[in-house]
């Protein structure tokens, strides 16, 4: 690819982003507030009734942590009076000048920062790419993100500020697990980042290790009183929502197959053996994909800025999905894995891998427009708008296939990024001393 071109298919998705922001916004800021709406409900998202809610509240929480008030329970500043679920240590930086009253220009700071931190990713290296990641940058989970202005956005510019410095001197990579540390801090789930230290040598390694269990256990002991209060405040709610999590498909069975029958045991059999038996079939075509391909071995033949995003991108969606629901607008670290899935599916030499990376590269894109979709068809088919959590998956059969498409997707996605994390750990340094040590104690 010419230089040009190279340089533009490496900001294209960040323009594309930016300018999709420009024109939303301008509605809102213009006035046209009812076109706005309709725009957002054209993305599959639910509007509220100002942008910029979700640093709305994370500002109105330091608002009234600096007169000392206890807002882990209820916060008072914020217009919705939510309990704060985030970590309590956004309150120990309440020293930050900013306030609820900040909230349109930190909101489009933070979108405008998230979307120009894209171009820090590995490029596009082909047209088809470029497209598709300009999709999936258009889609409806990264507007959701950037209209909510959620803090995911800041995590996720802290995460390609952490991968830039992993690829330097050990000093540069000591400071990216730091980073890893701060934004767990400011969100919990990053913490799986500081996972990232494995692919260090032994003698880094374990001093690292230590380091990181000393931190997670000086920042448990500390906010330990205001984290447990905070979590069951943490966001859950009903699967056929735009949440994304494991229980989503067993949960949806269960009140899909009940409201059917009137039946709470055969509901919950059921829903039971369809979630084992769809765990089966993926286990089995993972084993076979890891028998037909040398999965390590493509992974470190990647370069390494896509091998350290694809890593990041696994981590923080594996835990995410598997450690309970997470809003739809999470999903926006999808855009980490693409360009390693990309490139391991241009890797003939990587077998069955390969395919997998192709299949799973194309449908990141509608996976992240899914809401929209959803809406779309539901639209066409009924004529209506969908009620709020898409319930019609009770009563609709056409809401319900569509329904069961995405969950049987992320599923998939989720076994094949389980698959590439053990080949990213059979591939590290201390892995492969630990078996070398194994077997030649096992042949002796």
């Amino acid at each position: 690819m010419p230089a040009r071109l190279h340089l533009f298919a490496r900001i294209a998705p960040s323009l594309a982003g930016l300018a999709a922001l420009f024109v939303v916004m301008g509605l809102w800021l213009g006035g046209v507030h009812s076109a706005y709406d309709d725009l957002l409900r054209f993305w599959g998202i639910v509007p509220f009734q100002f942008p910029f809610a979700d640093i709305d509240g994370s500002l109105a929480a330091w608002d009234c942590a600096r007169r000392g008030v206890d807002i882990i329970i209820s916060d008072p500043c914020d217009i919705l009076k939510r309990p704060y679920n985030y970590s309590p240590f956004w309150m120990t930086i309440d020293w930050i000048p900013l306030g609820s009253a900040d909230r349109v220009g930190v909101g489009l700071a933070l979108g405008t920062g998230f979307l120009v931190s894209l171009s820090a990713l590995p490029p596009p290296l082909s047209a088809t790419e470029m497209v598709l990641r300009i999709a999936a940058v258009l889609s409806t989970m990264v507007v959701f993100a950037i209209e909510r202005a959620n803090p995911d956005m800041l995590i996720f510019i802290l995460v390609i500020l952490m991968l830039s410095l992993l690829r330097r001197s050990l000093i540069a990579r000591l400071l990216a697990y730091c980073i890893a540390f701060l934004a767990g801090a400011i969100k919990y789930y990053p913490f799986i980042l500081l996972s990232l230290i494995v692919r260090e040598r032994i003698r880094v390694l374990f001093p690292a290790v230590i380091a990181a269990i000393i931190g997670l256990l000086f920042f448990f002991h500390i906010y330990a009183v205001q984290i447990l209060e905070g979590l069951p405040s943490i966001a859950s709610g009903l699967p056929f929502g735009d949440m994304f999590g494991d229980k989503n498909f067993l949960f949806g069975i269960v009140l899909v197959v009940r409201h059917i029958t009137g039946s709470s045991n055969y509901a919950a059999n059921a829903a039971i053996a369809a979630t084992m038996l769809l765990i089966m079939v993926l286990v089995w075509g993972e084993v076979k994909l890891w028998s037909r391909s040398n999965l390590p071995a493509a992974l470190y033949r990647l370069d390494e800025r896509c091998r350290l995003a694809l890593f990041a991108g696994v981590l923080l969606l594996l835990g995410c999905f598997f450690s309970g629901q997470s809003v739809g607008y999470r999903g926006i670290f999808l855009l980490l894995v693409l360009p390693g899935l990309f490139a391991l599916g241009r890797d003939d030499a990587a077998g069955w891998a390969a395919s997998a990376a192709r299949w799973a590269a194309f449908s990141v894109p509608p996976l992240m427009w899914a809401e929209a979709l959803r809406f779309w068809i539901h639209l066409a088919v009924s004529g209506h708008y969908p009620p709020p959590g898409f319930i019609s998956v009770l009563d609709q059969p056409f809401d319900f296939l569509v329904w069961c498409v995405r969950e049987i997707v992320w599923w998939c996605l989720m076994s094949l990024f389980l698959t590439i994390l053990v080949g990213f750990l059979a591939g590290t340094p201390s892995f492969r001393i630990l078996s070398e040590n194994i077997w030649t104690r096992w042949k002796t």
